[in-house]
């Protein structure tokens, strides 16, 4: 599938069945990230475009396709959350987070409690507990996923890919928030 033949790359995502094959990797939603990472770069050396520097700008072009694939492919494996909903577009069961909600109110509900509770947090402490927090429920919800997605449970899955997205959409904006307060704490001591 994947060959270089006197530095010419043949290689094309439409030759690739999925990201798990291009990296060697069994598709399922358990991965080992630490070997995700040296295969990246054995395929960022591979296939890296400069190697066809001397060569026709059609090659060039294949080239450059090839690396962003293979950047692709890395984004898409290495995050819990992409590599679900890149699982269920293969299982033909893509999820648009944008549009689709949650329908659980149990877990709405806390969600509405940790977003009180981020509003409130005023100190570092206080917003890495949170953040510890919602990683923790972010790793049990991974774990609800790979059981609905080897059940083929479909529509459990997609609905905990929706909740782990809520949930780590709520980790980025503690994050934000932790940045802000350490930006004012820095500011004060000028």
């Amino acid at each position: 599938m994947i060959r270089q033949k006197n530095l010419q790359i043949e290689f094309s995502v439409s030759q690739i069945p999925d990201y798990f094959q291009l990296f060697s990797l069994p598709r399922a939603f358990e991965l080992d990230v630490a070997e995700l990472l040296p295969r990246y770069r054995e395929l960022q050396r591979q296939f890296h475009p400069d190697r066809s520097a001397a060569e026709s700008a059609d090659v060039q072009r294949v080239a450059v396709q090839q690396a962003a694939d293979i950047n692709a492919a890395f984004a898409a494996l290495k995050e819990p959350v992409a590599r679900a909903r890149y699982l269920l577009m293969l299982a033909g069961h893509p999820v648009n987070i944008e549009s689709a909600t949650v329908s659980d109110t149990d877990f709405l509900m806390a969600q509405m409690e940790m977003r009180e509770q981020l509003e409130e947090a005023g100190t570092q402490e206080l917003l890495a507990g949170l953040r510890e927090e919602a990683q923790e429920w972010l790793d049990n919800l991974g774990r609800e996923f790979a059981i609905d997605y080897r059940e083929v449970d479909w529509s459990e899955a997609a609905d905990t890919v929706r909740k782990m997205q809520f949930i780590l959409r709520f980790i980025e904006e503690v994050r934000e928030q932790e940045a802000r307060l350490e930006d004012e704490d820095f500011e004060d001591e000028d």
